[in-house]
């Protein structure tokens, strides 16, 4: 009886806990959603304060001001605790430099030399950065919520260790084109490649 009454009792107290969500929603300029975690400090302004008291409604940030330049940056946060190291950065480019059909009928000897010249810039520039390129993977074209993207991912040097990096340049259609960054620590893999995989399925373009 005490067995039945137990198995009772986690049933009843399911759904609390799977109400429970350790990410918010943010809407972002430009028709972009995207989930957060809550913890996560957002870079410039007051946002994380807004991402730490979020807790069921979505945060909506739609309605931010953009500067009038080709390339702006929509969100940029940092995980937490700081001693960690696990990073989204998504930007918003006007005009996009490719269309979704031009994305779709890429060849795979053009993906080849894309992936060569990618691998020289990030031997060239992440020296600049204090970093150096450890590994390339090259570059795939993939589908990210319904829409062609060219997915670069590569393992740089970090100050604590190497880094997964992996870049998305998202072509949804119209005037822009959307590039989201996501890295974390290698030896954090297993804290953070989940939750990174989880803000990757999140994303919505419109």
């Amino acid at each position: 009886m005490r067995y039945i009454l137990f198995l009772c009792a986690i049933l009843v107290s399911a759904p609390s806990f799977a109400a429970e969500s350790y990410f918010s929603s943010v809407k972002l300029p430009r028709g972009v959603e995207v989930q957060v975690p809550k913890g996560w400090w957002l870079l410039g302004k007051d946002y994380n304060r807004m991402i730490q008291t979020s807790v069921e409604a979505a945060m909506d940030l739609s309605g931010i001001g953009l500067d009038g330049g080709e390339e702006v940056n929509l969100i940029a946060a940092n995980s937490m605790p700081r001693t960690t190291y696990a990073a989204l950065r998504i930007d918003s480019t006007i005009p996009p430099s490719a269309t979704p059909k031009e994305i779709i009928n890429i060849s795979k000897s053009e993906l080849r030399e894309l992936s060569s010249y990618m691998e020289q810039e990030f031997n060239k520039l992440l020296p600049l950065q204090g970093n150096r390129l450890l590994n390339f993977y090259g570059v795939h074209v993939e589908r990210i919520s319904g829409h062609p993207a060219l997915v670069t991912r590569y393992r740089r040097s970090g100050p604590k260790g190497p880094v997964i990096v992996e870049i998305n340049q998202i072509y949804p259609g119209g005037s822009h084109e959307l590039r989201m960054n996501l890295s974390y620590r290698e030896s954090e893999k297993a804290l953070w490649l989940p939750v990174v995989k989880k803000i990757r399925a999140t994303i919505k373009i419109k």
